[in-house]
């Protein structure tokens, strides 16, 4: 890709989130959302008066930022007639004269409204010394190696490929779930609802305009059923009470991360309601995010969760699976008596045996690792990043069922000092009668812990899981 293009794909982006953001203001909010004013921008192709070896294959892509409704395009070479409006935003030409030539593409909305852009480029007899540069292609995202993708989900793949004599006027095919795809100047594909398959591979190809072709970039993983349900249990609010959508989307993309390289599916209690037992009992892990502030912990709430006539959770639990419960507001939907007692889930399931009482700290910051046998991160600490200031909320468990292992420790950040080791677990892993690990509790806001450190703490309580 020229500099030119580059810029001005890169000020095409930033002139777009500005605009975003300018549409999206929270000081007016009484104020109509203005409509941002289409924009077309090329992406790739020869530009600047670039000069194109006689015979090449020549490739170019755009985009289009604002507008309203859906954006359709076409093009055309030197004054000819514009091809067919179409959402297509790439064209490839072949054949082309000696000589100068110019590339325009225009973009259409649905209101009627229009942008255009154009290329120049020459095109020259063959040099005396044929092209025989090679191009490379490289995979710059796609699941991991190895790692596992549920069936039915959506996948996608982006690449970059280069090429000493073509720069990046470049062509690919790529192959997936027995597909081959045409040559393109596409550099992503998606797939949807992806089917079982072990292994499950993606190759890339590049070719250059002379026809020389790279060897594949690939990457080779697992689809298959997803076992590790993540439920997001209650939402984040803003300052006026209303459903904070930003902080609910960075915390799905929190967990996901945090679950990267296994297969699990999603389910929203917000938007879905409670899972029954007929779809959770299909998973053989649950982890259950009770990270955020709106929700329901009332009496009613207990019963779709542990109760012993008729709770999701409980019944779950009786089946055989297996419970990660994090969040700081965890405590308020499994509690049931104080103190838990022979038949309360929080008893029975996650090895809580308090006889002191609960006591409630306003203050925490830290959760410290007790030095068990996890080895799992010395010290976690909010991320202040994500919340400023922000201290968490977190319930105190005095006493802990045979079985029972902590994995992290209260601690309290006092000016800056390193927090202490106060002896009282806010993490624990739990084995009924010591034997088999069916349970864990992070009893704080997860979400606002290191990525690392929780995605270290998940994969140590799923391996014990059988995961």
């Amino acid at each position: 890709m020229n500099n030119r293009i580059k810029f001005l794909a890169a000020a095409g982006l930033v002139l777009s989130i500005a605009m975003i953001f300018a549409g999206c203001s929270t000081e007016d909010p009484w104020s109509p959302t203005q409509t941002v004013e289409l924009s077309l921008t090329l992406i790739s192709g020869p530009a600047n008066s670039d000069t194109v070896t006689l015979g090449f294959i020549i490739s170019y892509s755009w985009a289009a930022s604002g507008g309203s409704g859906q954006v359709q395009y076409q093009y055309r070479l030197d004054d000819l007639n514009w091809s067919a409006l179409s959402q297509n935003t790439f064209a490839t030409l072949e054949g082309i004269s000696e000589g100068a030539h110019t590339f325009d593409v225009r973009a259409q909305d649905a209101g009627g409204a229009s942008d255009e852009t154009s290329a120049d480029f020459f095109v020259m007899a063959h040099a005396a010394t044929p092209d025989t540069d090679i191009p490379v292609v490289t995979i710059t995202a796609s699941p991991a190696e190895s790692s596992f993708v549920a069936t039915g989900s959506t996948i996608s793949f982006t690449w970059e490929g280069a090429d000493v004599t073509a720069g990046d006027n470049l062509l690919y095919r790529y192959f997936f779930a027995a597909d081959t795809s045409e040559w393109l100047p596409a550099r992503t594909a998606t797939f949807s609802n992806v089917a079982s398959a072990d292994p499950a591979s993606f190759a890339v190809w590049a070719m250059d305009p002379s026809g020389n072709v790279s060897d594949p970039a690939a990457i080779t993983f697992i689809v298959k059923t997803a076992t590790i349900l993540y439920v997001d249990d209650y939402q984040w609010v803003d300052p006026f009470q209303n459903v904070d959508m930003v902080k609910e989307r960075e915390q799905k993309a929190f967990y996901r991360a945090a679950l990267d390289g296994y297969a699990f599916a999603e389910w929203e209690i917000a938007t879905q309601g409670m899972p029954d037992s007929s779809f959770i009992t299909n998973f053989t892990t649950v982890i259950f995010a009770s990270d955020s502030y709106l929700g329901d912990a009332s009496d009613t709430w207990w019963t779709y969760v542990g109760d012993a006539s008729g709770g999701v959770l409980r019944h779950y639990m009786e089946s055989g699976g297996h419970l990660i419960a994090a969040g700081a507001n965890i405590l308020q939907w499994i509690y049931n008596s104080n103190p838990p007692q022979v038949g309360d889930f929080e008893f029975d399931w996650l090895g809580i045996d308090s006889t002191a009482g609960w006591d409630f700290w306003g203050d925490f910051t830290w959760a410290v690792n007790a030095g068990n046998v996890a080895e799992l991160p010395d010290s976690m600490k909010i991320d202040v990043g994500k919340n400023g200031d922000q201290v968490d909320i977190a319930e105190d468990i005095f006493a802990f069922r045979e079985g029972a292992t902590g994995l992290y420790v209260k601690g309290l950040d006092i000016d800056g000092a390193e927090p202490a080791d106060y002896g009282e677990s806010v993490g624990h892993i739990y084995a009924p009668g010591g034997v088999v690990a069916r349970s864990a509790m992070l009893n704080f806001d997860a979400f606002s812990m290191p990525l690392d450190d929780i995605r270290t703490t998940f994969r140590y309580i799923l391996t014990e899981f059988g995961e």
